[in-house]
């Protein structure tokens, strides 16, 4: 089942428990709803694995005050190239803003322009927009050689 990746950015920074967050995860494909138990840290895959939704109870340390009151916030959404994710099925829906999975760093920069960032850090090169629109920074993960998309991560921007 394919994920709309443009509508799950919208729900960035609201907990599990909102309503809508929720019914849109049932529509995705979970499985299950994230509860007390998976606390404080929690991670949903969809879409053959290929889409993670990462929840976390210390939201605000990272990213500021989160939109609703709840547990387990949305911190981010990951799109992962099964080319360099083990276990990660297929990737079958649109991402946003242009980007392909099958992207390399010049494309990326082609696409979105110049970059907040781009280097080696922690064994890949990274493509970085830390305020690509004013709520939403965009991560790009690339093979160290071949400077292919090994996933694209998108979340709130860190607070300063």
């Amino acid at each position: 089942m394919s994920v709309d990746i443009l509508k799950a950015i919208d729900f960035l920074g609201l907990p599990a428990t909102a309503p809508d967050l929720d019914d849109f995860l049932q529509e995705s494909g979970a499985t299950r709803r994230l509860s007390q138990k998976d606390r404080p840290i929690a991670t949903l895959g969809l879409s053959n694995e290929a889409v993670q939704f990462q929840f976390s109870d210390s939201y605000e340390e990272s990213y500021g005050p989160p939109r609703a009151k709840g547990f387990l916030y949305l911190e981010d959404i990951t799109v992962e190239s099964s080319k360099y994710a083990e276990g990660v099925g297929t990737f079958e829906g649109v991402l946003p803003f242009g980007l392909r999975l099958d992207m390399t760093d010049q494309d990326i920069i082609s696409t979105l322009g110049e970059p907040d960032y781009k280097g080696e850090m922690m064994g890949a090169y990274f493509v970085s927009y830390h305020h690509y629109q004013p709520e939403l920074s965009v991560n790009c993960r690339l093979d160290k050689k071949t400077r292919e998309v090994s996933f694209i991560r998108f979340s709130r921007p860190e607070k300063d």
